[in-house]
């Protein structure tokens, strides 16, 4: 189909599944559970917020954390 999701709700301590494998040895993983913890955003020039990264806690991740993201 040629429909878009615009936006998602992200909501501070929902559960989420990561969906890609972002650092393996760390167990950052497809299929990893987690419950988000932050959100950053940028904004636009028109007022709307744009999510840059999401920090989640998983007791499956097993690496340091990531300050940079």
């Amino acid at each position: 189909t040629n429909q878009r999701l615009g936006q998602i709700p992200l909501v501070i301590g929902m559960p989420v599944i990561i969906g890609h494998n972002f650092d393996v040895e760390g167990g950052i993983v497809n299929g990893c559970q987690g419950i988000l913890k932050a959100i950053q955003y940028t904004m636009d020039d028109e007022g709307s917020r744009h999510v840059r990264s999401c920090i989640i806690h998983s007791s499956d991740i097993i690496c340091d954390d990531l300050p940079h993201l």
